[in-house]
């Protein structure tokens, strides 16, 4: 564990770089001590270009700067937008202060944007890596630090920022599908993430696989100079072509008796493209298909959802309630929705904010619908998820896990 920043004022506690936070991890990957925690703080990812003003920034900075003195944690600067923290802290102390962080940039973010509250992706804006547990999700993201210093190095002031998402873009997306094929599109920018069973001394069992347009990886070749957030309409209308997209591209991803999942907007089921991909489907496939709903786009379209379920359910098909937080478990009456599967997000601090929602959970499974935590990243969410009841799980350390029983099975 690095030394931590000097106690006092903003100014003394002088933020180290992205040079200092790569030598820093490389120490403590050296010689690793337990209850390390990276905490990223990301204005880039929570808000638009035209808030990150530099009056925000410079307020950021010194706030995150106190709170990190105060924690005795690590502080740098790996980017003009993207702070982070490297503290030793037991689980209670982490809660406290991921909370204190989000507290803060709220009240900052609000105080120089006043209304913007609602706008804010607050599941970007702070995250936390225990070392010791997620030590690649923590690379991972700063290499990614890495590569946006570099693309903000590149060629004279002003080049390369990024500019709004137009409708051209939208249609851009759609054109290169068109271009490529379904075949060549799918292998470039369409990928799929296992639900499994997990249950204690048994290897993990694939359950159902979920097929997706990865943005990141959509972003490289064609949206490299766009700012995706803060487009509002104009972003929901892009998911909507790829919803598109993903309808026209399915039965090319998807086995006829393979368990599968698709993502889409409740406004998708209204399209040709929907009404094709069922005239395309046998009645043994739709019984394999699971459409995601994000829980918010439910409650924003209810109206438009509960016709939108007569018409899955009536093709045999099911529903799954996707991006459940925490915190909104039992918001919505997953039972009256119709649904047969609940995706629960797991994210810091998750454990505490679940056990308080236990009732709604137990409501849930007594419904006959199953749940899922997804955006697995941590192996505490087994242990948290099975003392709930919850026995599938999504993530990328779910997807870890598959590979090596593939690997040792294979040996």
């Amino acid at each position: 564990m690095p030394e931590p920043a000097a106690r006092g004022g903003p100014n003394e506690a002088k933020p180290k770089d992205l040079r200092g936070l790569v030598h820093d991890m490389t120490q403590w990957r050296q010689a690793p001590v337990s209850g390390t925690n990276l905490i990223a703080v990301s204005v880039l990812s929570a808000l638009p270009e035209n808030k990150r003003t530099p009056e925000l920034l410079e307020a950021m900075l010194n706030g995150l700067a106190i709170i990190s003195a105060r924690v005795r944690g690590t502080f740098y600067r790996a980017t003009p937008g993207d702070f982070v923290i490297m503290v030793k802290a037991d689980e209670g102390s982490l809660v406290a202060i991921v909370r204190d962080l989000k507290v803060e940039m709220l009240r900052m973010i609000e105080h120089h944007f006043p209304g913007t509250f609602g706008t804010i992706d607050q599941s970007r804006l702070v995250v936390c890596y225990d070392l010791i547990h997620n030590y690649r999700s923590a690379a991972d993201r700063v290499t990614r630090y890495a590569e946006t210093a570099s693309r903000m190095a590149e060629g004279p002031e002003g080049e390369g920022k990024l500019r709004p998402l137009t409708g051209t873009d939208i249609e851009r997306v759609m054109q290169a599908y068109k271009k490529f094929g379904a075949e060549r599109f799918i292998k470039a920018f369409v990928r799929h993430q296992d639900s499994a069973v997990g249950q204690p001394g048994k290897p993990l069992a694939p359950m159902m696989t979920e097929f997706f347009i990865s943005m990141d990886l959509l972003r490289k070749p064609l949206f490299i100079d766009i700012e995706m957030r803060g487009s509002g309409r104009l972003f929901n209308e892009f998911t909507l072509v790829l919803d598109q997209i993903m309808l026209e591209a399915f039965h090319a991803l998807a086995p006829d008796n393979a368990h599968c999942s698709i993502n889409l907007n409740v406004q998708s089921v209204f399209t040709s493209e929907f009404d094709q991909f069922i005239a395309r489907s046998s009645a043994e496939k739709l019984k394999n298909v699971v459409f995601e709903f994000r829980q918010s786009n439910i409650v924003e379209h209810f109206d438009e959802f509960q016709v939108a379920r007569g018409l899955i359910k009536e093709k045999g098909a099911r529903i799954a309630v996707d991006q459940i937080f925490p915190q909104t478990v039992g918001l919505v009456d997953i039972d009256y929705i119709g649904a047969s599967i609940a995706k629960i997000h797991w994210r810091q601090g998750a454990e505490e904010i679940l056990n308080e929602r236990k009732r709604a959970l137990k409501y849930i499974e007594d419904c006959g619908v199953l749940p899922i935590l997804i955006r697995v990243d941590d192996p505490k969410a087994f242990e948290i998820g099975a003392s709930l009841g919850i026995t599938t799980f999504q993530g990328f350390l779910v997807d870890t896990m598959l590979k090596q029983q593939q690997g040792t099975a294979s040996n």
